[in-house]
């Protein structure tokens, strides 16, 4: 031993010695190199041999656990999950079945991590080690809960959003004296008694749900559901799985039982598909079967289902140039625009803007506990304005007026300005309160002032149009202390 002790020196100390040990520092730092990406796995990796004898774990397992690595390395699996290490142990799985296994494990600390269980062979075919990787999906987990939960909430909400939309239409009354709303109504009436899809134009504002609910109420299915879909009003990500449902497990976060969609919970009612024109070109085929089918597929189903329900849209855009544009099938279109009715602006249908105010003041005050009117003075002027907004407009500025105004009588000179003022042109003086004369004639004089600065930007054709010296509206600008550079007061 002492003689070959000398020559393995002799050697060592030889050429031969010195590859070697390079090669051996070599080794070194590959073990080492191996060691430091084994422990940085952010995933557990856990090694046993092939009898299930703890060999080996890096420092995240070590950190699900809690524990340092000489209180699990030795020791079977089986008596770890005995001490409540984690639970089911699947390397016990591995062996028996020789090949790879993946379960959801839950450790001493109360995490939940996916296992997956790799067997590795010898060349005999005998297991010699099994491989185990795991990952903590504890937040994962809470995730998906929370999110089933918000599911469910939503279910509830979007229940009573239903409920209470249908209750805001019920109330909504439709308040006409003009012959040609009159004809609207009319065609409403007829369309009603039969199943034909319904195609609602008409700006923004006009009512369009209105006379949509309408057409339920008075036809044979106003016993059942009356479902309002805002197709611009739905991320277009979201919207296949909304309108049309899914089955469980379609993806990831879908509930296990699946959900109706918005199509299928209109069963036996009537669907009003509100903005039809933002309605992406990929649902568009969709819906163009389900009308002509009459059955839908839910996202991730192989079955069709049945359904019976009545059709009606609804959009503010002209249809017919986005077929053009492409951005609307030529197919859809005629298959929805079966009776075409157009709701006709406010501004065609000047007789009805008083009893539209009366009515909206009935209800605000009964709402609002108040005692207030609106003079006909005022209504004289709400019926020379246009209302853009239509209906909306007018119903959003009564109530406006009826909180904000103290007086018990709402007079012309409570309204905006651009409801005073719409063309610029037969300009009318009017007075809230009592005031002095000179009062008066100085707040004419500086809204005058102001306006004709507004316009025409020069003291010279200011003058000119207010038949005065240039001199005399400098002067005025100054006592008024209006900015003329500006044109706005300090």
């Amino acid at each position: 031993m002492v003689g070959f002790g000398m020559n393995f020196a002799t050697v060592l100390s030889g050429g031969a010695g010195m590859e070697i040990r390079q090669e051996l520092e070599s080794l070194g730092e590959v073990v080492r190199e191996l060691e430091a990406i084994f422990n940085s796995s952010y995933d557990e990796i856990f090694v046993t041999d092939g009898e299930g004898i703890t060999l080996r774990v890096n420092e995240a397992g070590l950190r699900y656990y809690g524990v340092k690595a000489d209180e699990i390395v030795g020791k079977h699996v089986s008596e770890l999950e005995e001490q409540g290490f984690f639970s089911p142990s699947v390397t016990p799985m591995v062996i028996k079945e020789r090949k790879r296994v993946t379960s959801i494990q839950t450790t001493k600390a109360g995490q939940t991590l996916i296992v997956t269980a790799n067997p590795v062979f010898d060349k005999q075919g005998n297991i010699i080690r099994i491989v185990t990787n795991s990952r903590d999906i504890t937040e994962l987990t809470s995730l998906r809960q929370r999110l089933e939960d918000v599911e469910k909430l939503k279910d509830i909400y979007r229940t009573e959003i239903a409920k209470l939309r249908r209750e805001r239409l019920g109330a909504a009354e439709i308040i006409s004296a003009s012959s040609i709303m009159e004809h609207v109504l009319d065609v409403a009436e007829k369309v009603a008694n039969v199943n034909s899809t319904v195609f609602v134009q008409g700006e923004s504002g006009v009512g369009k749900g209105i006379i949509a609910f309408r057409i339920h109420q008075l036809s044979k299915r106003k016993a059942g559901p009356f479902i309002t879909i805002n197709c611009g009003a739905i991320p277009e990500n979201l919207m296949e799985s909304e309108l049309f449902g899914y089955e469980g497990g379609a993806f990831t976060g879908a509930k296990k039982g699946g959900k109706k969609g918005l199509i299928e919970l209109a069963q036996g009612g009537t669907i009003f598909f509100d903005e039809v024109g933002e309605l992406p070109l990929s649902l568009q085929v969709k819906l163009l079967s389900v009308i002509q089918d009459k059955k839908l597929m839910r996202v991730g189903g192989n079955n069709y289902i049945d359904i019976d329900i009545r059709i009606i849209v609804a959009t503010n855009k002209n249809i017919q140039e986005l077929v053009k544009e492409n951005k609307f099938r030529e197919d859809l279109f005629y298959r929805l625009n079966v009776v075409p009715i157009t709701v006709p602006p406010l501004r065609y249908r000047k007789e009805d803007i008083c009893l539209l105010v009366d009515c909206f003041v009935s209800r605000f005050c009964e709402k609002y506990e108040l005692q207030k009117s609106f003079l006909d003075e005022t209504k004289e002027v709400l019926t020379k304005y246009s209302w853009p907004g239509n209906v909306r407009e007018l119903e959003n500025v009564v109530e406006r007026l009826l909180v904000t105004v103290d007086s018990t009588e709402i007079l012309p000179g409570h309204l905006p300005e651009y409801i005073l003022h719409t063309d610029g042109g037969n300009e009318r003086v009017f007075v809230t309160e009592i005031c002095t004369l000179k009062s008066a004639v100085e707040e004419v004089e500086r809204q005058l002032l102001k306006k004709a600065l507004a316009k025409y930007k020069n003291t010279y054709r200011m003058a000119e149009a207010l038949g005065v010296n240039q001199s005399t509206v400098v002067r005025k600008l100054q006592q008024h202390q209006i900015i003329k550079d500006k044109g706005e007061e300090k």
